[in-house]
């Protein structure tokens, strides 16, 4: 989700990482429907059927994959400054006038900035304080989803 969040522009950002969460809905229901399809057989396909259904996922994904973009986030990261130069000039909008090493050099500042902020945190300090009320709310959030499928 933080690749669709870095990848996309600010107004489908919100639209897009939703839509990872839908994924693992309509995934959800997907399965409930093979499953449901199957439970009446009683030969050897009704339990191959459903592990050929998630087999057929892979293929696709594996092309789209090495389709997408880099994220240039990664890339400054990386300290690869001049690939994420390029990554940036390939997700902007065409005709864009915005300097792609602005954009960067602004990535590079924010990643200063968050280095210098989460010096010294631990993920123990996820169950701490007003961390943990967070740490909560997230958990309650994601739980809901799977335990409601």
């Amino acid at each position: 989700m933080s690749y669709a969040s870095e990848i996309t522009p600010v107004a489908l950002r919100g639209y897009l990482t939703t839509y990872v969460n839908l994924c693992w809905i309509i995934g959800q229901f997907l399965a409930a429907g093979v499953l449901k399809a199957m439970a009446t057989r009683t030969d050897e396909w009704a339990y191959r059927i459903p592990f050929a259904v998630q087999w057929i996922w892979p293929i696709p994904l594996i092309v789209l994959i090495h389709l997408a973009p880099e994220s240039p986030w990664f890339l400054v990261r990386a300290g690869r400054l001049e690939e994420a130069a390029a990554a940036v000039m390939r997700i902007q909008k065409k005709g864009s006038t915005v300097d792609p090493r602005d954009t960067v050099a602004m990535m590079v500042r924010t990643n200063e900035h968050e280095k210098s902020v989460s010096a010294g945190t631990r993920y123990i300090d996820c169950f701490k304080g007003s961390d943990l009320r967070r740490t909560e709310i997230a958990c309650v959030a994601w739980a809901s989803q799977t335990l409601a499928g």
